[in-house]
């Protein structure tokens, strides 16, 4: 028999590449609340020398050993390819020590905690890291991004209205100014700059500008970054996880607390309604004085969607922060046909929660969209990140950072 080696290389790396396609590190089922933050605040971009808290529940509550490693990334969240050496100071790969078995509750979980700096590493340099939790056996479990910052230079922003006249309605406009007292010295064909917003603290939400519009002596000016106004979050808020409130219309005690919220509407074709949130945030509590971290229950949390037009092709996805809005198979909602809606529950430890409803179609591919509309008068929390390399060094350090609430929107 005559092997066609071409065509067996051909099937061999087509075999590896949808291996490696399928092989993604979204938060197992088993893990929840995984929670990130500084010494001074609850987000993800964290001012040089502040200490981080990484958290999270494990619902399996078998006390597995977890281990971390760090690592540092571009703008772009590729790889530095730095020695850990460069950036740590000290040692990862190290277990996770700090847990803690829940107590006085329906669902037992195990809560998890690392600070860092601690006793074994410390971060020393600025940019985009993640940090990756992983078993004994190297599995991957999740991983959770975050970046810090030194801010050298001052950074202004605004946001305003579109002033394309189709699009007036629809979207905001951001303009930034990068002030600094000779800005040839980081704007210059020896060296790489790159602006970064990020819309909601979400990722998959942002934009890389390249270079500014203009550029003077003492300032650098980003102008016409435009982004869709969207809609504000839905919400509930189950601190008292026992009770109703203005969206949990029913609560049912079985093997866990059910908590039953009224339906939600398709809001593409509708005018904009003022509904204060947290842009996508959540903040764990309770009303009884816990100690939030191993006495708040979980809840069943029961969604109910209701939108215009059934497509085949859809599928639709509850997202927030709770999973960096991720289009998340454990967030997936099943359409029922004789309410002609889509349904789905979910564990939620007590707290108050933002979401919205997303969806992916086959015919598209890897496209997340929204059903929610786009206003000009959304309110909106745009964060911007300033990266900076020399020609002669390693890696994207970030020098630069602010954020606006478009609350302040300018007309």
């Amino acid at each position: 028999m005559i092997i066609n080696y071409k065509i067996l290389i051909k099937i061999i790396f087509v075999f590896l590449l949808n291996n490696l396609c399928s092989q993604t590190t979204k938060i197992p089922k088993n893990i929840k609340t995984v929670i990130l933050k500084s010494s001074k605040s609850t987000g993800t971009f964290i001012d040089f020398g502040d200490s981080i808290e990484l958290s999270f529940d494990d619902l399996d509550s078998d006390e597995k050993d977890y281990y971390y490693q760090i690592n540092h990334f571009d703008y772009k969240w590729t790889s530095s390819n730095l020695s850990k050496s460069e950036f740590l100071e000290g040692f990862d790969d190290l277990r996770i020590k700090d847990f803690r078995n829940s107590f006085n509750t329906l669902k037992s979980y195990t809560h998890y905690s690392l600070k860092i700096p601690n006793n074994d590493v410390k971060l020393k340099i600025s940019g985009n890291y993640k940090i990756s939790i992983h078993l004994t056996n190297g599995e991957k479990i999740f991983e959770k991004r975050f970046s810090i910052v030194k801010n050298e230079l001052q950074i202004q922003i605004s946001v305003s209205k579109s002033n394309i006249i189709k699009n007036i309605g629809t979207d905001q406009k951001i303009k930034s100014i990068v002030n600094c007292s000779n800005c040839t010295k980081i704007y210059n064909n020896s060296s790489k700059l790159k602006l970064v917003v990020i819309k909601n603290n979400n990722w998959l939400n942002s934009q890389i500008i390249e270079k500014p519009k203009y550029v003077l002596s003492n300032k650098l000016i980003y102008e016409d970054i435009i982004f869709d106004g969207g809609n504000e979050f839905f919400n509930f808020d189950n601190s008292n996880i026992n009770s109703t409130s203005i969206r949990i219309i029913k609560t049912i005690l079985t093997d866990l607390y059910n908590n039953f919220l009224i339906q939600d509407k398709e809001r593409t074709n509708t005018s904009y309604r003022y509904s204060p949130d947290i842009n996508g945030e959540y903040v764990i509590n309770s009303n009884k004085g816990y100690d939030l971290d191993i006495e708040n229950d979980y809840a069943r949390i029961f969604f109910k969607f209701k939108t215009d037009l059934f497509d085949i092709n859809r599928k639709i996805y509850l997202l927030g922060k709770f999973n960096d809005f991720e289009a998340d198979e454990n967030y997936k909602l099943d359409y029922h046909e004789k309410s002609k809606s889509y349904k789905g529950s979910f564990l939620f430890k007590q707290g108050f929660y933002n979401y919205k409803y997303g969806y992916t179609n086959s015919l598209i591919k890897n496209k997340l969209q929204y059903f929610e509309g786009n206003f000009w008068e959304t309110e909106n929390s745009y964060r911007i990140l300033l990266f900076h390399k020399k020609f002669n060094d390693k890696y994207f350090k970030i020098i630069g950072s602010n954020n606006l609430n478009s609350s302040y929107i300018k007309n």
